[in-house]
């Protein structure tokens, strides 16, 4: 569909239009001819029928601009030849020569007085028709002969009882109007473009707008906008802005010219943070713009550039269907963590050292009301005092020597609408306990060398393997701490009470680290089977599992049998059965599954344990790591210490 109209007052023109087009090659152009009245409202039509831009000619396309026709008007001008020609056939006609006409074509008739050196009769017109026939009658009153002009002039000329020659268009004019038309079309589907980006963005963000003039009445008014005030933008644009958003306090700007950033005020029910920007052109304030961003969005939208910031993935991967195991003491527990689960209160987790409390700790999370919240993990014997206390509340920048540029943030602000887990939290220095109490109550938090607070909003869930209240009757657990982290309780069976749970869970990590090193999946003989049963796994889950990866690297024919499960248990068999023998029980009568072995394999530990921190040169941290426990459980077994 073309795009472009012609309106011409006259079929000559339109001819002469169609030539052009073709001759030229310009895309499609469609060609009415009418006159003034009927030509302005082919004009006021158009655009509903699709058109982007008109072109018209002399007293039509005059009054299509006074009727302020919606689309571009492109006039085809008169140019020197075009009143030239008319002049020439005029002289033939009669020596004394008039015009009506509007002011640009009457400054053109001046210029061309300068060459020939003869002056016209002049009317420059103001209005339509009736100032037509009050031209033409000045020049009759002047004793014009020849009246030169547009066919409307030409028209009411002869009413007068004087000649006329119609003043025509060349193809030079026709050729400038075509294309000054396809200039103008691009130009306003550029302006089009970019007035739907514009109307796109105040319709869709999340922000409500308003831009004013310079007398502080509504341009602009966006959706957001209409539903915070309850005003539609219909009613709003127009009016003053007191009328519609009384508090909006852009007077200050409209005056001063200066932006105002960062006010909050409240719009009806809702408290929003008021940016205000002034409109400058030439020096001069033409306006504001002012955005509204609702508080609650703001603190949503910190929560998460909180987590997108954060140096790690703060994500809790567990749930409580991946907690494998069937016995009646892990079915017990995980009902009653999922009963914890759907409160906010503290949680206290309790239990051996690898038994699988941050496992626990990420499914209370999942199945929680903060499940789309971060999950932040920190262990507290895994650093030294002064470190863990600028992982917790962070630290502002030139705290302190080594300090990061720009700060850190702790990780109760890391876990703000979230979860905090942390671990092993009765090895916290009592310093420490005590700040961590007064954030607990207060919920806000410092960064070490500031002085503003930050509130935070953070489920709490901590985990030991020691008695804290023991810990509290000795002095070196604050009691006032233990009773706020002590609120909801869960101790979590060690493996070696689980029964069953032990070759589930020994099968799932053969399997996954057989998958992982391309491996056939191998099968437990019942000896093998009834030896990790009956094993005391001191290290829980953590040293199980290590367990099975160490097993993955042996070979095997048909079945994994007791000796590649002592190699993966680290034990040499020569010792558990010197142990039995020592106890008066012959090698092939020995019963896994007695007391009597239980206490041998307390001993074959007690002699690996050694033996490890022998070949590490007594690095506890590396023994540690090689035997698949903490340097917590380490320190214990060494001492004699039960967990």
């Amino acid at each position: 569909m073309a795009e472009i109209l012609v309106i011409s007052p006259m079929e000559e023109l339109a001819r002469l239009f169609r030539e052009v087009i073709e001759e030229d090659g310009f895309p499609k152009i469609d060609i009415k001819v009418a006159r003034v009245e009927e030509g302005v409202q082919l004009a006021q039509e158009a655009e509903n029928q699709g058109y982007h831009v008109i072109i018209s000619r002399g007293v039509t396309a005059w009054m299509m601009h006074k009727a302020a026709v919606s689309l571009p008007v492109v006039e085809v001008l008169i140019g020197g030849f075009d009143i030239l020609k008319a002049y020439l056939q005029a002289k033939k006609l009669g020596k004394r020569i008039g015009i009506v006409d509007i002011e640009e074509i009457i400054q053109s008739v001046r210029e061309f007085e300068k060459l020939v050196g003869e002056e016209f009769v002049k009317y420059t017109l103001t209005d339509q028709d009736q100032d037509i026939f009050q031209g033409i009658r000045v020049l009759k009153e002047a004793d014009v002969e020849v009246v030169i002009g547009k066919i409307a002039m030409a028209k009411k000329a002869e009413e007068f009882g004087m000649k006329s020659v119609v003043i025509g268009s060349g193809r030079e004019a026709v050729r400038r109007a075509l294309a000054e038309a396809i200039r103008v079309q691009e130009v306003r589907k550029q302006e089009q473009r970019r007035t739907g980006q514009l109307k796109a963005i105040l319709n869709f963000i999340y922000d409500g707008v308003i831009a004013l003039d310079d007398q502080g009445c509504i341009s602009v008014f966006n959706p957001v906008l209409e539903k915070l005030t309850g005003w539609t933008a219909e009613k709003a644009i127009g009016r003053f802005v007191t009328d519609v958003i009384p508090k909006a306090g852009c007077r200050e700007v409209l005056m001063g010219g200066k932006a105002d950033l960062g006010q909050i005020i409240e719009i009806g029910r809702s408290k929003v943070v008021a940016n205000r920007v002034p409109i400058i052109v030439d020096e001069k304030v033409e306006g504001v713009v002012t955005t509204f961003q609702t508080v609650d969005r703001l603190q949503s939208l910190e929560h998460k550039i909180r987590r997108t910031l954060a140096e790690r993935g703060h994500v809790a991967k567990h749930r409580f269907e991946d907690i494998l195991g069937q016995s009646n003491p892990l079915k017990e527990v995980v009902g009653l963590a999922k009963e914890y689960a759907l409160v906010n209160s503290t949680v206290l987790l309790l239990g051996k050292t690898g038994s699988g409390k941050e496992m626990f700790a990420q499914a209370i999370h999942n199945a929680g009301p903060r499940h789309n919240g971060p999950f932040v993990a920190i262990n507290c014997a895994a650093l030294p005092e002064n470190l863990l206390e600028s992982e917790l509340f962070g630290y502002v920048e030139g705290a302190f020597t080594g300090a990061r540029k720009g700060g850190k943030a702790g990780v109760f602000e890391m876990a703000h609408g979230g979860t905090l887990f942390l671990d092993e939290v009765g090895e916290m220095a009592p310093s420490l306990q005590a700040r961590l109490l007064r954030v607990l109550e207060e919920g806000e938090v410092m960064r070490l060398g500031d002085s503003s607070i930050l509130p935070i909003d953070v489920r709490l869930i901590t985990a030991t393997h020691r008695n804290l209240r023991e810990m509290v009757d000795e002095g070196s657990f604050r009691e006032d701490l233990f009773y706020r982290l002590n609120v909801l309780s869960i101790i979590i069976p060690q493996l070696a009470d689980r029964g069953n749970d032990i070759l589930l869970i020994a099968k799932h990590f053969l399997e996954l680290f057989c998958h992982k090193m391309n491996r056939p999946i191998g099968k437990f003989s019942s000896e093998a089977e009834k030896l990790l049963i009956d094993y005391s796994w001191p290290g829980n889950i953590r040293e199980l599992r290590n367990a099975m990866e160490r097993l993955v690297m042996q070979r095997w024919e048909k079945e994994i049998t007791v000796e590649n499960i002592f190699h993966a248990l680290l034990i040499e068999r020569q010792s558990a059965e010197a142990h039995s023998l020592s106890r008066g029980t012959k090698p092939d009568e020995r019963d896994f599954g007695e007391e009597s072995m239980r206490k041998g394999l307390e001993n074959v530990e007690q002699n690996l344990i050694r033996r490890t921190l022998q070949e590490c040169r007594g690095n506890k941290t590396e023994a540690a790591r090689r035997l698949g426990i903490s340097r917590t459980t380490l320190w214990r077994k060494l001492h004699g210490v039960k967990g």
